[in-house]
């Protein structure tokens, strides 16, 4: 069934849902609305969408509108498109909350459809610059309709979202804010107080390893984006914080008071409840082992990894660079589809001269 899809706003997912769908064929054509020129221009050239237009223009036709800016946009954008939609058509986003923009969604028309969407994705770049077609394979993909939403509409959402290979989930709007409030709001807020604590002191900073890092990665995301998800959830955020505040003065008291039993029990009920986190690995590949090796810093290295493994038939899945010192080498991490491949590619680039070993 021919499905014409606008996208606006050809940010990170604006563009990697074009580029997904474009990808996967659809029979359709995608138009692009952004504010600024170059990257309507941009996602053009990178296959993102067949063309651009204004905002009205690109969803008079349309039968799946895909909102892909931040949630303080949304008014002033539905109140533009209310008028001009056609009967039928669906109305989505990618926001990270869903009650405030189920509530916005009610001033659509009569005739035209509102399920929310929430994929449960992101990147390190952000913008068109980091727009990517597998950036939805294997994520969660939620989608929140109102309950009178008809089933051949819900499923036509479903059929076309399912492209992009993301999996679809089926929530309710606030049981959604509760949950991401849990694992993402409040972790990013955590995230920002351990960056703030340290108060940007140089010598403190000096020694912050992977670890901090890891944890506080988040905090390097667009305050302006944020500001808008932490007051569309607001109540379930603040529920989330005093729930957390208890746990860390709990934790505060355990120290004060030695009491290591229970701190070390809290120790070991975090670790367990962590493990229980289902793994999934991102993109089209399927499981594969690791093997890790250090290699001198030179030009062409990576080819010549790829080149000895070739020569045993070893096909390289996954590849990554761990750490790297500067003029004299680093630990890169290669991705091979079994077990036995495995073992094949650490003994040949042993007779290489390569330290290497299996992860």
């Amino acid at each position: 069934m021919k499905t014409d899809v606008t996208i606006i706003g050809l940010g990170l997912m604006g563009a990697s849902l074009g580029l997904a769908l474009k990808n996967a064929n659809l029979d359709g054509t995608i138009i692009g609305v952004d504010n600024d020129a170059q990257v309507v221009e941009k996602a053009i050239a990178i296959g993102a969408i067949d063309r651009g237009d204004s905002l009205e223009s690109a969803v008079t036709a349309a039968d799946i509108i895909i909102i892909c800016t931040p949630l303080g946009a949304f008014p002033a954008i539905l109140k533009k498109i209310s008028p001009v939609l056609k009967p039928g058509s669906i109305v989505t986003d990618v926001g990270s909350t869903k009650a405030e923009v189920m509530r916005l969604f009610e001033q659509l028309p009569p005739g035209v459809w509102a399920i929310g969407g929430h994929p449960m994705a992101g990147a390190e770049l952000k913008g068109i610059r980091g727009a990517d077609s597998y950036l939805f394979e294997n994520a969660i993909y939620v989608l929140t309709p109102e309950q009178d939403t008809p089933d051949h509409i819900v499923k036509r959402l479903i059929q076309i979202l399912t492209l992009t290979g993301a999996r679809i989930q089926i929530l309710d709007a606030g049981l959604h804010d509760q949950l991401v409030a849990a694992v993402s709001h409040v972790p990013h807020l955590a995230a920002v107080a351990l960056v703030n604590s340290t108060e940007g002191n140089p010598d403190t900073l000096r020694l912050a390893a992977g670890g901090f890092r890891d944890t506080t990665r988040i905090a390097s995301s667009n305050p302006d984006l944020w500001i808008d998800i932490l007051q569309s959830n607001r109540q379930s955020i603040v529920a989330g914080l005093e729930a957390l505040t208890s746990m860390l003065t709990d934790m505060t008291m355990q120290l004060v008071n030695s009491e290591d039993d229970k701190l070390l029990e809290e120790l070991y009920r975090a670790r367990n409840i962590r493990e229980m986190i289902p793994q999934v690995k991102k993109g089209l590949l399927p499981g594969f082992v690791d093997v890790v090796c250090i290699v001198p810093d030179r030009p062409g290295i990576i080819g010549e990894l790829g080149r000895i493994l070739g020569e045993d038939n070893i096909n390289i899945v996954d590849i990554e660079i761990l750490r790297v010192r500067e003029g004299d080498g680093g630990t890169i991490r290669l991705g091979v589809p079994n077990p036995a491949d495995g073992t094949k590619a650490v003994e040949a680039l042993q007779n290489y001269g390569v330290k290497a070993w299996l992860r």
